[in-house]
């Protein structure tokens, strides 16, 4: 039997980096953005500002790498590309279930108005935001469902469209009415049933017993 390859041991600065953004993506899901300063995150990470400074140049680039780690965090199981590992409604369902308990966090609703609000203000920074963060997961949905439907298990003919689509059956008006504060917050069994219709929806359109069009 093989042995499995050791991982090396974190550099001194390798710890301090993977602590900050730790630090930080606890603080702004708690705080939101605009309360969170980089006094907050050294003190959470257990080290200087000075060395927040030194790894992230500023909260900006630390709030965009807190936005890029959820977005990978989220997006894991589709990046493991095993035919045996599980189906494609097995996938979907993990990741539309975790979308939206993330997506309906009081702190993640808080982080989304404020980057509607400050879009106006820094046009730069709220598309980067989106590159690294919504962009980058329908890219990685799309790239997930090509690679199944060259395998035979999807049938889709315009990934990018598709993964839209089921992003936006996810979303549908969750987001507003929570965003405004209408209606009752879900439960998690109401969550699961709103995942379960939506993979159901899409795989009825793109599954391999359908022929793309």
């Amino acid at each position: 039997m093989r042995p499995r390859p050791v991982k090396p041991a974190l550099t001194r600065s390798e710890y301090k980096h993977r602590a900050i953004q730790q630090a930080g993506t606890e603080i702004f899901l708690d705080l939101g953005y605009d309360a969170a300063t980089m006094d907050h995150i050294a003190a959470k990470a257990g080290v200087s500002k000075q060395t927040v400074y030194n790894h992230f140049q500023n909260k900006d680039g630390l709030f965009k790498a807190t936005i890029a780690d959820l977005t990978s965090a989220l997006m894991a199981p589709l990046v493991v590309r095993d035919l045996d590992s599980a189906t494609p409604e097995r996938r979907l369902r993990a990741l539309a279930e975790d979308f939206l308990a993330l997506m309906l966090r009081p702190s993640s609703l808080a982080l989304y108005r404020l980057i509607v609000a400050e879009s106006a203000r820094f046009p730069e920074l709220a598309a980067e935001i989106y590159a690294v963060g919504a962009g980058r997961m329908l890219a990685t949905l799309a790239d997930y469902l090509s690679w199944e439907t060259r395998n035979g298990r999807l049938r889709v003919a315009d990934p990018p469209l598709a993964a839209e689509q089921f992003v936006g059956m996810l979303t549908g008006r969750l987001q507003l009415r929570a965003v405004l504060g209408v209606g009752p917050t879900p439960d998690e069994g109401e969550l699961k049933r709103r995942a379960n219709y939506a993979v159901s929806c899409f795989l009825t359109i793109y599954g391999p017993q359908n022929r793309a069009p």
